[in-house]
C-alpha cells in the first residue's frame, strides 16, 4: 500500500467522521430549534477584510424570538458578500434563543461524498 493511498484512507476516514459528528448533531437538535430572520451587526474575518483567498466572515446577528430582541452569543459564518445590516435566516435554540446553530445538510452530503470518493480511489488504486 502506497503513501497516495494511505493519505486517501485518511482523508476519507476524516471527512466521514465530520460528516457523521454534523449528522448526529443535526438529528439529536432539530426538534429544539427554530429560525427567523436577523440582522447581521458585527463581522469578522480571521484573516485580513481585502484577502478573498482562504477566508471566511463571522457574524454577530441580532433577531427577535417572541417579541423579544435577542443578540446571538456565537458567531456564525456568512457569506463573503454579507455586510452589516445585511438580514440572514438563522436557526436558535428553542431553549436559549441567544443560542445559534449553523446546520447544513450540503456540508452533511458534501463531506459525505468526499468521504466516498476517496475510499473508492484508495480501494481501487485511482491515485
Amino acid at each position: 500500500m502506497g503513501r497516495d493511498t494511505i493519505f486517501l484512507y485518511i482523508i476519507a476516514g476524516i471527512a466521514l467522521c465530520f460528516g457523521l459528528i454534523n449528522c448526529i448533531q443535526f438529528l439529536l437538535k432539530r426538534n429544539r430549534t427554530a429560525q427567523t430572520v436577523g440582522t447581521i451587526t458585527s463581522i469578522k474575518t480571521p484573516n485580513p477584510a481585502n484577502s478573498k483567498f482562504r477566508n471566511s466572515k463571522w457574524a454577530t446577528v441580532s433577531y427577535k424570538v417572541n417579541g423579544k430582541a435577542y443578540q446571538s452569543q456565537n458567531r456564525i459564518q456568512v457569506s463573503m458578500a454579507s455586510q452589516i445590516g445585511t438580514t440572514v435566516t438563522v436557526r436558535y435554540d428553542t431553549q436559549k434563543p441567544e443560542k445559534l446553530y449553523s446546520f447544513s445538510v450540503l456540508r452533511i452530503v458534501v463531506s459525505l461524498l468526499v468521504a466516498a470518493i476517496c475510499f473508492i480511489a484508495a480501494v481501487f488504486n485511482l491515485a
